[in-house]
């Protein structure tokens, strides 16, 4: 399956399509050279090899949204946070405590392997309080921006 993602490095946008590999059918080896045994100094307890369990990947029938889609229940913002998807460093912060945000409203701009993601609201509300600042380091999943 080919999935296709927006990728914005130093401001220019670039679509990227990614092959999802599979459980694929793994072909037996060929050896074109006789093998020599390996003589080691220890020993090794002879117990039955076990058989790894592959879990399917799972599937999805359509690729990644590029844009946010609106929540289908309304309001219900209360008490609502903004989480670090990944770590980094917080390069600007684009809303104040006290304003009003809007469902896909970019909040701040966070550098995580020298690419800038745009972080947004996932819902609407109002900012209750930034817990971060610029040039700040954060963790997955550290709250960053209380709405209310």
């Amino acid at each position: 399956m080919i999935r296709k993602f927006v990728v914005r490095v130093n401001g220019k946008e670039y679509v990227v399509e990614v092959e999802e590999l599979g459980a694929q059918v793994q072909q037996p080896v060929q050896v074109s050279q006789p093998t020599q045994p390996v003589q080691s100094n220890q020993q090794v307890a002879a117990e039955p090899a076990q058989p790894m369990q592959r879990t399917p990947a799972p599937s999805t029938t359509s690729p990644a949204p590029t844009t946010p889609t609106a929540p289908s229940s309304s309001g219900a913002s209360a008490g609502a946070k903004i989480v670090a998807p990944m770590s980094g460093v917080i390069l600007k912060i684009l809303v104040g405590e006290g304003q009003k945000v809007e469902y896909g409203q970019k909040v701040l701009i966070l550098e995580a392997m020298k690419m800038e993601n745009d972080i947004v609201a996932d819902k609407p509300g109002v900012v209750k309080k930034v817990l971060v600042k610029e040039g700040d380091n954060v963790d997955t999943g550290q709250i960053m921006i209380e709405l209310e």
